[in-house]
């Protein structure tokens, strides 16, 4: 591979380099950017779809982001970070949607159904994060039951032969918002950052 001298070298063409080129970009459109990537495609590693749960995380289902305390309580100030962060995140996109470098969120964003379950001993924890996360407007459109029969409704093979004495709850909300205003549909620009396979 030839020598080019570069303002910034992204290494690994998957989506963080990819977001963090674009972000570059738009910040100092003279920078001279480079993404350098082993593989003979882009984002065919983490950012593979079979690699990854192809979702943004929010702080919705991730229990992790959420930990009990030795008092029972449950601190969930990480969830509301990450939560905000992805917000960030989906009001870049719609600016790169109305700048036309990006298609319309329907072209590569989807809703979906964000869901945690437990059962026995951890009803009560998600109850508990519940309670604090549904205060926050970020998670004000979560929902929270322990009806089986309103669980089998969210999540029908979670729920096939489970035990119906068995104590169980669980939270879902559905995502992704995108704040784009009057974007027409006409076709956006396209611009793409150069790659260079590393062997």
């Amino acid at each position: 591979m030839p020598n080019h001298k570069v303002d910034v070298l992204l290494v690994g063409a998957g989506v963080m380099s990819a977001t963090l080129g674009s972000l570059l970009t738009h910040l100092d459109p003279t920078l001279k950017i480079a993404m350098v990537e082993r593989l003979a495609k882009v984002a065919h590693e983490s950012s593979h779809s079979l690699h990854n749960a192809g979702t943004g995380h929010a702080g919705y289902c991730e229990l992790n982001y959420t930990p009990q305390q030795a008092d029972g309580s449950v601190k969930i100030d990480k969830a509301l970070q990450i939560n905000a962060a992805f917000e960030m995140s989906l009001q870049f996109w719609s600016y790169l949607i109305e700048q036309r470098d990006l298609p319309m969120p329907e072209y590569f964003i989807n809703p979906v159904f964000h869901q945690s379950f437990v059962w026995d001993d951890d009803v009560a924890f998600l109850r508990s994060r519940y309670d604090q996360l549904r205060k926050h407007h970020l998670f004000e459109e979560m929902e929270y039951s322990e009806d089986p029969a309103v669980l089998r409704e969210w999540m029908p093979l979670v729920m096939a032969g489970r035990n119906p004495q068995q104590k169980v709850a669980a939270t879902q909300v559905s995502m992704v918002r995108m704040w784009t205003s009057g974007i027409s549909r006409a076709p956006w620009s396209s611009r793409y950052i150069g790659t260079a396979t590393l062997s």
